[in-house]
């Protein structure tokens, strides 16, 4: 969202950014700079997004989507509702589906485009994660919030102006689906993958040779407390078999309680790190096990942007047209994972040459100046259509 706002800025636009906060994702004014502040006027809102099992249990009853539900919160139509009473604007861009429910508002007070910001096709990402869950209550109440996110979806491509999906998969969904459903409204769709500040990413570690293996990701999104589960208890040990020395490193925000450091497997919990970008550029392998999600992962394109040589599933590259072997090594099942890993440890000059490809690849197809004029063109069309 950021680098869409910065590019946006960049090509020229007057931009006003309204962003939610939650106790997930708090706001901290003081790591924005000062004339980032002043451009994007930028205004935060905090949305209580603590699952409540009442709440839940009230949802059901209700027939509404729970997952959007808690991101509706009567200050941010009061700030929507302000903010289009003093300005005009030409399109809106709502970033993902759990910005949608304040399509009303906005429609009450301004003319403009209504424009989707797809980050997933959010009830085939929840359908992946329950699919790899034990039979029980959670993963019933899941499924059924999951059905309710489809249809959710489903409903929004009969109300937006446009679709801006992150990838081609995704957006072959909105396209097909807005086909079958709404023959008579065409809805814009396009894949607009995000972008990064690639230039200036820190890579001075892409010389260096792997000294350990490193999964950085937030542990409070369940496809990343999967995929890092698999790594842990099945992949390390197939390394550790091998190389008796190899070590992990597990960093991430919100990382389990439970989750500790043992030396004797050479796992290492770091929890939440102070800079990605500075954790990246140090002599890693990074790995990305991920089995479950859509959209792009950011933490492989920020990995990539670094020069650090990359494991990763073909779950994990979705979104990205990258080549096994020539920018990744793609493994999908323990073994594989394992084989990859050990192979770079063994062979720095490998290592080393599968990263430059990797920041070679990010530099020509990541700047988010270039995705951002990308969008302003298709906002231009649509707007004028």
């Amino acid at each position: 969202m950021d680098s869409l706002t910065t590019g946006l800025m960049l090509e020229g636009h007057r931009v006003k950014v309204l962003t939610l906060h939650t106790y997930k994702h708090p706001f901290d004014p003081d790591a924005l700079s000062a004339d980032y502040q002043e451009s994007t006027r930028i205004e935060a809102v905090y949305a209580d997004t603590e699952l409540n099992l009442r709440d839940a249990a009230s949802h059901i009853v209700t027939g509404e989507s729970y997952h959007l539900s808690r991101f509706h919160v009567p200050e941010m139509d009061r700030a929507v509702e302000r903010v289009l009473r003093e300005e005009m604007f030409d399109v809106v861009l709502l970033e993902s589906i759990f910005t949608s429910s304040y399509i009303p508002a906005i429609r009450r007070l301004s003319d403009a485009e209504v424009v989707l910001r797809a980050h997933n096709v959010e009830h085939l990402l929840w359908e992946e994660v329950t699919s790899n869950m034990p039979k029980g209550p959670k993963k019933w109440l899941l499924s059924l919030f999951q059905a309710k996110l489809r249809d959710e979806e489903i409903r929004l491509l009969g109300v937006v102006d446009a679709v801006a999906a992150i990838t081609d998969r995704d957006a072959s969904w909105f396209r097909e689906t807005a086909a079958r459903h709404f023959k008579r409204k065409s809805v814009p769709v396009v894949s607009l993958p995000f972008g990064l500040d690639v230039e200036n990413t820190p890579h001075s570690a892409m010389n260096h040779g792997p000294e350990r293996v490193l999964h950085l990701g937030s542990m409070d999104w369940t496809p990343n407390v999967q995929g890092v589960s698999w790594l842990r208890d099945e992949v390390w040990p197939l390394v550790r078999s091998a190389m008796p020395h190899a070590e992990l490193d597990l960093a991430g925000r919100h990382m389990p309680d439970d989750w500790v450091s043992t030396p004797e497997t050479g796992v290492r919990v770091l929890g939440e790190v102070e800079d990605a970008r500075a954790t990246y550029d140090a002599p890693y392998i990074v790995v990305v096990p991920l089995h479950a999600g859509s959209g792009m992962r950011i933490k492989l394109a920020e990995a990539l942007a670094a020069g650090r040589p990359v494991v990763t599933t073909s779950k994990g590259m979705e979104g990205m047209a990258l080549v096994n072997e020539e920018h990744v090594l793609v493994a999908n099942t323990a073994d594989e994972v394992a084989s990859a890993l050990t192979r770079l440890l063994n062979d720095a000059a490998f290592a080393v040459e599968l990263g430059a490809r990797g920041r070679a690849w990010a530099l020509e197809n990541l700047g988010h100046r270039a995705r951002a004029k990308s969008l302003t063109n298709h906002l231009s069309q649509w707007v004028q259509a």
